[in-house]
């Protein structure tokens, strides 16, 4: 059994969740607000190992799927984990039946050579023109029921997705048009990011592609009414290392390096066709972006920058035996600014001084500026989430809000109230967990006053571990 550390007191992060649950939360305090209907998806990895064997890497955890389902002034909750190869045959093997990115097959060369990492599912998931997808780097989107959370199998775009079919983590919707877009990384023969524009009812084109130097590792794109937007940190992997993974003499997330002296690339890709512009700036090292949006003829990209070494971060990513003494960074980036000028000119600024991870805002102002962003936040240089921040980016004032100690939040989602007119009229929803008695609970805030605690807490039977990514829909998930 897998654990994580935030202290010596052994509080635990990712302790399995092997058990499949269905049942209306009734331990409360506060109200779940009235007007708050609809669904809350979570997607990570719910157990660290396959066949007995210990996962060396967050990224390789079987996919597990919760919902929070919200209506009436009640929360029903549900998990299940999604139904991949990979996860089948670890519940009956006696090893790790394959080869995932930073965890080897064991058996040696003959046991790893010539074979892609399992699609785990567990990054992240969306729900798009009625179907709910389960996403993860390297493969195709995995389809399940947005009600019963049962597996349907593997997605491919009635055919749009070719060969591996990858289909990031990271699709963004633009709210006025109903479209979502998102790239798959591909990595031979030619190494590039192949973009996917997806019309309101789920029919899939390809916009193109972004040609790299080399291969290399990218997790996020920016939409903007103009382009989707690459910024693509130095993560490279050297052609010695790639092609040693390839031939099972290493893993893939060993293989990868970041080579700062190439710079920044950024990569602006038209979204109604037209050529690609290719811009270089100074080195980055970030997974996540928030919003981008058009400023009159300059794009902004908001995006996370680690003040770290490739090393430090993944070894946050890759040490879930004990994070505390491993780790050797600061919880999450600093938020930072980026403005491409129409001549090509980069400006760089960091707009607080906060350091977090998964970017949230209301996610209807896509594309457009926003005024307020939320982080997961490591307060006091913690090297866990133990906050929550608010950054109004027109005041630069921060309203930040202090988990108890051993609380940890998972990434939080914002749900619009209906009807709506101000930016952050909403809530923030978020799964926290105890780590001290290793239980977890759903936390919902009013995103107008984070400062004032959650409005409504609803604590679970059991814990849940760490989740990636979520997303809400106001449709209300019926379980039964």
């Amino acid at each position: 059994m897998s654990s994580a550390s935030v202290s010596g007191g052994g509080i635990k992060a990712y302790t399995p969740l092997y058990d499949e649950y269905d049942y209306p939360i009734e331990k409360v305090s506060g109200e779940l607000p009235a007007d708050l209907r609809g669904t809350l998806y979570r997607n990570g990895p719910g157990k660290m190992e396959a066949g007995g064997t210990k996962l060396g890497h967050l990224f390789d955890g079987d996919g597990m799927l919760s919902m929070f389902s919200m209506s009436e002034g009640a929360v029903h909750f549900r998990n299940r984990f999604i139904q991949t190869k990979h996860y089948q045959k670890s519940i009956i093997s006696d090893a790790a039946p394959y080869r995932a990115l930073g965890t080897m097959r064991p058996g040696g060369v003959l046991a790893n050579a010539l074979r892609f990492p399992a699609n785990v599912a567990n990054t992240g998931v969306v729900l798009h023109a009625g179907k709910l997808l389960a996403l993860w780097e390297g493969g195709r989107p995995t389809r399940v029921d947005p009600d019963t959370l049962r597996t349907r199998g593997e997605y491919d775009f009635d055919g749009e997705l070719k060969w591996l079919g990858a289909f990031s983590a990271h699709p963004k919707r633009d709210w006025d048009t109903g479209e979502m877009f998102n790239f798959g990384m591909a990595m031979a023969p030619v190494p590039k990011l192949i973009c996917y524009r997806v019309d309101r009812a789920g029919k899939m084109k390809r916009l193109g592609s972004v040609r790299l130097p080399g291969p290399m590792f990218n997790h996020d794109v920016g939409l903007t009414k103009r382009y989707m937007v690459f910024v693509i940190p130095p993560l490279v992997f050297p052609l010695k290392k790639f092609f040693g993974a390839a031939f099972g003499l290493n893993n893939y997330i060993d293989a990868i390096e970041h080579h700062a002296s190439l710079g920044t690339m950024i990569a602006l890709v038209p979204r109604d066709g037209g050529k690609t512009r290719i811009i270089h700036t100074d080195p980055l090292l970030h997974l996540h972006l928030s919003n981008s949006y058009d400023d009159g003829e300059d794009v902004v990209v908001d995006l996370l920058n680690y003040h770290a070494t490739w090393d430090q971060l993944n070894g946050q990513l890759s040490a879930v035996e004990d994070l505390l003494e491993t780790s050797t960074m600061p919880y999450g980036g600093v938020p930072t600014r980026l403005r491409i000028s129409p001549s090509g000119s980069v400006g760089i600024e960091e707009f607080s001084d906060r350091q977090g991870e998964f970017p949230m805002y209301n996610i209807k102002y896509m594309a457009r500026p926003n005024r307020y962003t939320y982080l997961s936040a490591g307060l006091d240089g913690n090297v866990y989430p133990n906050g929550l921040v608010k950054i109004d980016n027109e005041t630069e004032k921060e309203t930040v809000y202090r988990f108890p100690d051993g609380f940890l939040p998972h990434e939080v989602v914002f749900a619009e109230r209906p009807g709506a007119t101000a930016e952050d009229d909403g809530w923030l929803l978020g799964p926290v967990l105890d780590g001290n008695a290793n239980i977890a609970n759903l936390s919902v805030f009013d995103a107008r006053d984070i400062e004032a605690g959650p409005v409504y807490t609803g604590t679970l039977n059991h814990h849940l571990p760490l989740t990636f990514h979520g997303c809400y829909t106001p449709r209300v998930g019926r379980p039964h």
